[in-house]
């Protein structure tokens, strides 16, 4: 006969393992954050695959840190990375100056922004393929980039409430040197509209080693 302590210790691990293997690491990881070569902040991330109630989901997150200011977004996506529902909050020296929640119902996306001046709600279509990236957080670029080279991604941009087209071209092959540290990567340009640039340098496994924002002066590196 099995004693006590040995089964519940079983039934614990198989629930840890059983746990485990639900919820995936995607990406996680942080980047420190560089306006115009000067360091200015860092940006902490996760980007996993739970499960949900309609199947499994994306679920990313991030604390984003530059002087005084934390912003804090989250989206869950399904696995297409279509957002279903997305968050940010903003506080400048522990107060909350700016609160966005959004959710998509089928193909209808609906918001509300708070801010110190008001609030703003608005509802809108969003098409089948369309993924979510704010202007000023690094690691959601992820989305657009696994699309890969030669796909026209639909972007909702919460930071603005507009949708956009986002083409990914490859550049090339780059080898990437960071801290003493080797990076083989691919280099791939985000094209939006008015002529707006990204660029992103990704590991052979789908990660963001690098990535150039010049309309911000902004350059994020992986620590």
């Amino acid at each position: 006969m099995l004693k006590l302590p040995f089964l519940v210790s079983t039934i614990l691990t198989l629930t840890a393992t059983s746990a485990a293997a639900q919820v995936m690491s995607l990406d996680e990881g942080s980047f420190t954050l560089y306006r115009d070569g000067e360091r200015i902040g860092r940006e902490d991330f996760s980007i996993r695959s739970a499960p949900g109630a309609d199947g499994r989901m994306l679920v990313a997150q991030a604390t984003q840190a530059i002087g005084q200011r934390r912003t804090a977004p989250g989206v869950n996506a399904d696995t297409n990375g279509f957002p279903v529902r997305y968050q940010r909050e903003v506080r400048e020296a522990g107060q909350v100056v700016e609160s966005y929640s959004g959710q998509a119902s089928r193909n209808r996306y609906a918001s509300l922004l708070r801010q110190a001046d008001g609030e703003s709600a608005r509802e809108f279509r969003l098409t089948a393929g369309t993924v979510v990236a704010d202007d000023d957080i690094v690691h959601q670029l992820w989305f657009i980039a696994r699309r890969g080279a030669g796909a026209t991604v639909p972007v909702l941009v919460p930071q603005r409430n507009v949708v956009e087209s986002v083409r990914v071209e490859r550049v090339g092959a780059e080898r990437l040197s960071i801290d003493l540290r080797q990076f083989e990567t691919v280099r791939l340009a985000l094209h939006g509209p008015g002529g707006s640039l990204r660029e992103l340098w990704i590991s052979p496994d789908g990660r963001i080693i690098k990535a150039s924002i010049p309309a911000l002066h902004l350059t994020a590196l992986r620590d």
